[in-house]
């Protein structure tokens, strides 16, 4: 489609803005479930996955007051069995307010020599919060690095959001 001699990028995801004490996500929805989370900005289109938004919206909502209710379907087409099965093994065994570390992650998807695809899988996760790689913390318990929303300073607001003690 041409508009003014310039190409009109067809819109293929579902986007929401949603205002949340780590400032705005953008959220992205397909048909299937939610895609990804993200600080870049997007533009607002609620025509495809509505229900997902509106789904993940209501979530994010409760998570930042103080709760975790059902999680959003998330959209796992564009990931890896590794990536899938640790992202799904930490977003059901690491509930709100724990941690975990690289180590017992390791332990938890049954592959203890995974410890850097570990970190590797974290630092591609699409749904940072709904798929807490913010819980994931090293040995010593100190905070580790973070490639989520806000970054390190993110990981840490998190965190103490949940009461989580932390060292550094």
């Amino acid at each position: 489609m041409l508009k003014n001699n310039k190409k009109v990028k067809l819109e293929k995801n579902g986007v929401r803005k949603i205002h949340t004490p780590l400032g705005k996500l953008y959220v992205l929805s397909t048909e299937i479930g939610i895609i990804k989370i993200t600080s870049k900005k997007n533009i607002e289109n609620n025509s495809i996955g509505k229900k997902h938004l509106d789904s993940a919206e209501r979530w994010l909502i409760s998570y930042f007051n103080g709760s975790e209710i059902k999680r959003p379907e998330l959209d796992y087409q564009n990931m890896t069995e590794f990536q899938k099965k640790t992202l799904y093994e930490l977003m059901i065994n690491v509930k709100f307010g724990k941690t975990v570390s690289y180590t017992e992650l390791a332990f938890l998807i049954r592959n203890r020599t995974a410890i850097r695809a570990i970190g590797t899988a974290l630092a591609k996760n699409p749904w940072p919060i709904i798929v807490p790689c913010h819980r994931v913390i090293k040995k010593d318990n100190s905070i580790g690095r973070y490639s989520g929303i806000g970054g390190k300073m993110g990981k840490k607001l998190l965190l103490e959001h949940e009461g989580v003690e932390i060292f550094n």
